[in-house]
């Protein structure tokens, strides 16, 4: 087995990606190789005729120690696919992240009522306001609600959570300590909440561009079931909901976004319009039942 340290090694490796080192950690568990020093892996690349890699083990392990020093002080968690503690709905997606840096209450990764709410980052004041008492709502229904750390409706949603009292998860698209310098006062309320703070990435790694994507995969298949405040037919709200789609979660909608119906199919057959308490309150029973139900026929 390789260990959760050698995982984040092989992600330091210039010119490896989550699919190609999915395919080596596949190769090694074939092998039932256990590494005792992670030089042994460069063996394992060329074995399976993986060119073009050349890994400078200085550098990958002075970085990974940086990393390792790093969680250790600010106690974040490194858990990875082969750990008890790694969220189940996150194993039944084809393109899982490998490891997950996680500040604060890692059970709740597993926990079986999540609701996203996502949307715009620029909405009206009328979908502020809903993100964050549709939040309050769901948490006050025993929901967690998850979402994705950004100004606009995400932050709406973590504060009508908190509000309520209830629990969030963030799913971030840089590292815990870059992004704690933007918005530390809600970062420590989510935490103190009992709540979630989970990145794909190191520590001190920025966003880059196509992170944003991956968080928004992460967030859909996490929840139960997927709510869209506001959102145009671009960005972070349409990835999310073209996720959702793909891993056959429930989406529903606010009249706020009705201006997509009809200009696109990335809502395919799989929409409610929610405009009530009580619609909202069934669309979260539904989901909830349609996800436990698929949980218990596997």
């Amino acid at each position: 087995m390789i260990s959760n340290e050698d995982i984040v090694r092989l992600q330091l490796v210039n010119g490896l990606g989550r699919k190609t080192i999915s395919k080596i950690l596949k190769f090694m568990e074939a092998k039932k190789v256990n590494l005792t020093n992670f030089s042994e892996v460069e063996k394992f690349i060329k074995d399976m005729g993986i060119k073009k890699i050349n890994i400078d083990l200085e550098k990958v392990e002075s970085d990974a120690s940086a990393i390792f020093e790093c969680c250790k002080k600010a106690n974040i968690k490194i858990i990875s696919i082969y750990d008890k503690e790694y969220p189940r709905k996150l194993h039944l997606i084809e393109d899982k992240p490998l490891i997950l840096y996680v500040d604060g209450n890692v059970e709740l990764l597993n926990h079986d009522y999540n609701i996203a709410i996502v949307g715009t980052r620029t909405p009206s004041q009328e979908g502020y306001e809903i993100s964050s008492i549709f939040a309050e709502k769901l948490a006050e229904e025993k929901c967690c609600v998850v979402s994705g750390f950004a100004s606009g409706c995400d932050e709406a949603a973590h504060n009508g959570c908190l509000a309520a009292k209830g629990r969030t998860i963030a799913v971030i698209p840089a590292g815990h300590l870059y992004i704690l310098k933007n918005n530390k006062s809600m970062y420590n309320m989510i935490l103190m909440n009992g709540g979630t703070i989970v990145s794909e990435l190191p520590p001190n790694a920025k966003a880059e561009k196509n992170a944003f994507i991956d968080r928004n995969r992460v967030i859909a298949a996490l929840s139960e079931g997927i709510i869209v405040i506001e959102g145009g037919l671009k960005g972070g709200t349409s990835h999310t909901v073209k996720f959702a789609n793909a891993f056959n979660k429930p989406v529903a909608y606010t009249t706020s976004v009705c201006s997509c119906i009809g200009q696109t199919s990335i809502f395919n057959n799989n929409i409610e319009v929610i405009d009530s308490f009580e619609k909202l309150v069934k669309f979260k029973n539904k989901s909830c039942k349609i996800m436990l139900d698929k949980a218990c026929s596997q």
